[in-house]
């Protein structure tokens, strides 16, 4: 009786173990949040459910992000336009009752996209490495998140342009459409007759990856003032002296969710360019 009772302990043990240690499986979720106000612990206001599934979601305790995110803009309410690569796993302080979500990357919806259509579905895009004389060439694959399927396309049509205007940085979003690493966008839509229809992208985050190098000291002659190009990691670069010329001094206004960024442009002759960036992506100058 007393060996059948210790190996009752032993297994309840071991297995209590495995669990805690237990490596999860990581998966793409979309990120709801709800104001919710219980009466008792715990109480879980996220939900993540699976993308490109018919799964239920799951209700979440915790979302556990790696160290150094600003959650200034993933928390609460800004946690509905996340979605999050990452595993489900039992809330240490209630293991039986509570989810946390354990997040391995983030990405961030771009404001101002368009509402999702029913047959939208969520994909990243990567080079197939089809090469054509003619156009349109489906020289990229549009891999499905969770499924792993793919389908050659020959063009991603965002609405950022048109519904951001003329200071969205077309070339930066365009850096990160289609990558061979995890730093792409995640893109919401719809493919028909070889072309993906956007309705909304989501950016990795942090934005950039890493710090923009630093620029050297320059002094310039009278008459001239120091001027910069901008990369599609949105650093500016190549510092010069350029002649000063006359500049108009009409600053534009960026629609909600976004902020105005400026710099002295070379490609300008020394006047200021703007750029709407996303307001939650890292200011870079």
């Amino acid at each position: 009786m007393l060996k059948l009772f210790i190996s009752t302990i032993l297994l309840i043990l071991l297995f209590s173990k495995s669990e805690s240690t237990l490596i999860r499986p990581n998966f793409y979720y979309r990120v709801g949040w709800e104001n919710i106000n219980c009466v008792r612990a715990p109480c879980p206001q996220y939900s993540a459910q699976k993308v490109n599934t018919n799964e239920n979601p799951n209700a979440i305790l915790s979302i556990i992000y790696p160290a150094g995110y600003n959650k200034t803009y993933l928390d609460r309410e800004e946690g509905r336009s996340l979605i999050v690569f990452g595993s489900i796993q039992p809330n240490p302080d209630f293991p039986n009752e509570a989810k946390d979500l354990k997040v391995v990357r983030v990405y961030k919806a771009l404001p101002l996209g368009n509402p999702a259509l029913p047959s939208d579905k969520y994909y990243i895009f990567t080079d197939n490495g089809i090469r054509c004389i003619t156009t349109p060439c489906p020289s990229t694959d549009a891999v499905l998140l969770n499924v792993h399927t793919k389908q050659a396309v020959s063009d991603i049509v965002m609405p950022y342009s048109k519904n951001v205007g003329n200071y969205f940085d077309s070339a930066w979003l365009g850096s990160k459409t289609v990558r061979s690493d995890d730093y792409g966008l995640i893109g919401q839509g719809t493919i028909n007759s070889g072309k993906v229809t956007v309705s909304n992208a989501f950016i990795h985050l942090p934005d950039p990856i890493g710090k923009c190098e630093s620029l050297p000291l320059m002094k310039c002659q009278a008459g001239s003032i120091m001027t910069y190009s901008r990369n599609e990691n949105r650093c500016l670069t190549s510092p010069t002296c350029t002649q000063s010329s006359f500049c108009t001094l009409a600053m534009p206004l960026c629609p909600t969710g976004y902020r105005l960024a400026q710099f002295r442009a070379t490609e300008a002759h020394g006047c200021t360019k703007y750029y709407c960036d996303p307001s939650f992506v890292c200011k870079t100058h």
